[in-house]
């Protein structure tokens, strides 16, 4: 499997019926290998209700899970957007373990739905911190792409933007939780 900087690196431009699309092959793997990732995410948040009694933590995981769920809902748009001006959307499967960089492995997923209470907690909020810095150098690299070949994609660029300020965020507030929930 390539590495998201490699893929992004790719940046041949669709061709739609002769003209060029203002999404690249890039922009498009960006969008369903963030979609993936993302779903990963619902899945971590889908266990803390179980596995959790903090109202506070209940709150956050509610909160990533709602703006995950919304990302993937606006991936999926310009995706179909992309596709009905002809491009062809790549198909990715997910194989390895983990799956991609960002992600959690099968054994750590396995971990985190073990665990209750502290141990949860702790094994979550590391978790989910390793796989917001996937996404977060996932956007990384496709802003840097998208820099380089002056190329910002209505939709895509927004995206990233706001997917680098608040996944950073909440990488913060998971570090203050993890100090203080020793």
């Amino acid at each position: 499997m390539r590495s998201a900087l490699a893929v992004v690196a790719l940046a041949a431009s669709v061709t739609v019926a002769g003209a060029a699309s203002p999404y690249t092959d890039a922009d498009l793997t960006f969008l369903t290998h963030m979609i993936m990732h993302h779903e990963q995410a619902l899945e971590l948040c889908a266990l803390v209700p179980t596995h959790s009694s903090r109202e506070e933590f209940h709150r956050f995981a509610r909160y990533v899970n709602d703006s995950q769920a919304a990302e993937i809902q606006q991936m999926q748009g310009l995706l179909r957007q992309a596709a009905e001006r002809g491009a062809t959307i790549p198909e990715h499967h997910m194989h390895g373990d983990p799956p991609m960089a960002g992600m959690l492995s099968k054994a750590q997923m396995t971990a985190i739905t073990e665990a209750k209470g502290l141990d949860f907690e702790q094994l979550w909020l590391k978790g989910m911190m390793l796989h917001h810095q996937g996404a977060v150098d996932m956007a990384l690299a496709q802003q840097e792409a998208q820099f380089r070949s002056g190329n910002q994609p209505w939709g895509v660029d927004v995206l990233v933007d706001d997917m680098l300020a608040v996944q950073r965020a909440e990488i913060d507030k998971m570090k203050t939780w993890l100090r203080q929930w020793r």
